[in-house]
């Protein structure tokens, strides 16, 4: 039995396979297809934990925006 991707449908190797059951994400990923989703999700985060508005360690250190 062949295991495909969910995102592009070519077979899994019996690594890729072992990684998907080790690691399960509720879909199966080649291993390209695996590291594309992480860096979308890398990206997100790293998009939002750049805004920093309401960070809480900046309000300790005296960074608030305050408008006199």
């Amino acid at each position: 039995m062949d295991y495909l991707c969910s995102e592009c449908s070519i077979g899994l190797s019996k690594f890729e396979i072992k990684l998907n059951k080790l690691y399960p994400i509720g879909k199966l990923y080649c291993e390209f297809c695996q590291s594309k989703h992480e860096r979308e999700i890398i990206t997100k985060i790293a998009e939002i934990e750049a805004d920093m508005h309401n960070d809480y360690t900046r309000d300790l250190l005296g960074g608030k925006n305050e408008t006199n």
